[in-house]
């Protein structure tokens, strides 16, 4: 089963901006090829702005749309990206839809809902990688104000067609339906968690991998995937580690992402005497992320609300113990006293007790977890999205 699908995402579908989105996009590129006909951004300068063209993507020819291009910057915008997109996308919708030879229009954020609602006439598809009010935790405090009118907009836009895909566990997706007052029902929501690519994301050698990322055999190595904000927890994982400092010392703890909390990370760092044990390395391509999965004892999260963690699937991919606090996905991924724990409370000692059992863990049990989650991977992505959106099985799904 095929169709020509128009995928609109604010992103270059390379490397920018980072974060859940761009991997579901990338993954989603992985899966389709150049089935996808895509809507985007772009950091290149040659490219053209405004009007389809041919571009190329780690070797695949995609009809390309770019809506605007931008410059690579890991700073906070003065203007919300959220908003921004939205103008952008807007201001370029008749010459997006001038192109009609597509079965099925794909998004994924709000912002691009809004945008293009009244130019879609096919089968629209939300893939939602959360599905919390995104307001909710927005890093502009003026944007929290308006979480409540958030709701209201956002449920009216969608229409009784539309088709709703979750990146959620069970309970999150209740609750999201809960909260839509009857404008979406049961049918209309499919769970559709988000994938990795094996490729990458895969049990290897820890002594091989350490020794290509020059870390030192005898370390403890602990890593952190994710966007340097507030919500992901930085300050209560770096608060847990230095308790589990106390019982492992020779540990470093490796933050890999970036984002608009560097500054205030490393300030907590330098205020808590921990320079030689913690190390922001920034943002990492697949490879080299993997890599690192691969070389650590232990992942964490400290996040206080995610969707289906892309972060916490590809550590356990890699054969990686997780400890992570009780986010939507985490039971669905971490098996306690199996791969790992899930810590319900915020207890800073708690977190660094479950870190400690952690590391004995059996190995037998996470290589199981890292196989059950095989089900993810890119290679099955595009038939698990025909079978989720066509609401069939594996035998009748034509």
């Amino acid at each position: 089963m095929s169709s020509n699908i128009l995928f609109i995402e604010i992103c270059n579908f390379i490397d920018y901006p980072t974060g859940g989105h761009l991997s579901f996009a990338k993954n989603t590129l992985s899966a389709f090829g150049n089935d996808l006909y895509l809507v985007g951004s772009t950091t290149d300068e040659s490219d053209p702005v405004g009007a389809w063209f041919q571009k190329e993507i780690d070797g695949v020819l995609y009809n390309y749309f770019a809506v605007k291009k931008v410059k690579k910057e890991s700073k906070k915008p003065f203007i919300p990206a959220r908003l921004s997109s939205f103008f952008w996308v807007k201001r370029k919708c008749k010459k997006i839809f001038s192109r009609t030879d597509f079965d099925i229009v794909l998004v994924q954020t709000p912002e691009v809902l809004f945008a293009v609602r009244k130019f879609v006439s096919k089968p629209l598809i939300i893939e939602m990688p959360g599905i919390e009010n995104p307001l909710s935790i927005s890093r502009y405090k003026v944007g929290k104000l308006f979480s409540g009118l958030y709701d209201k907009v956002f449920f009216r836009y969608i229409k009784k067609d539309d088709l709703l895909l979750a990146a959620a566990d069970s309970k999150a997706i209740k609750s999201f339906i809960e909260r839509s007052r009857g404008k979406v029902t049961d049918e209309r929501v499919r769970q559709f968690p988000n994938s990795f690519n094996e490729k990458y994301f895969k049990i290897r050698d820890k002594y091989n991998s350490r020794s290509e990322l020059n870390i030192e055999p005898g370390l403890n190595v602990l890593i952190t995937v994710g966007r340097l904000n507030w919500f992901k927890g930085w300050k209560f994982m770096i608060d847990s580690f230095e308790k589990f400092l106390i019982h492992k010392p020779n540990s470093i703890f490796v933050f890999i992402g970036d984002g608009e909390d560097e500054a205030g990370i490393r300030a907590y760092i330098c205020e808590r005497n921990l320079e030689q044990k913690i190390d922001l390395v920034g943002r990492k391509e697949f490879y080299e992320l993997g890599m690192y999965l691969s070389a650590a004892d232990l992942f964490i999260m400290g996040s206080y609300k995610e969707g289906w963690s892309t972060s916490l699937v590809e550590a356990v991919a890699c054969g990686v113990p997780c400890v992570v606090t009780d986010f939507s996905s985490a039971n669905d991924l971490v098996e306690n006293s199996i791969n790992g724990f899930v810590v319900v409370e915020r207890n800073d000692e708690l977190f660094a007790n479950k870190m400690l059992e952690a590391m004995n863990l059996p190995q037998s049990g996470v290589e199981q977890k890292a196989q059950e989650i095989k089900k993810f991977s890119i290679s099955n992505l595009k038939n698990l999205f025909y079978k989720t959106i066509y609401n069939c099985d594996e035998n009748n799904c034509q």
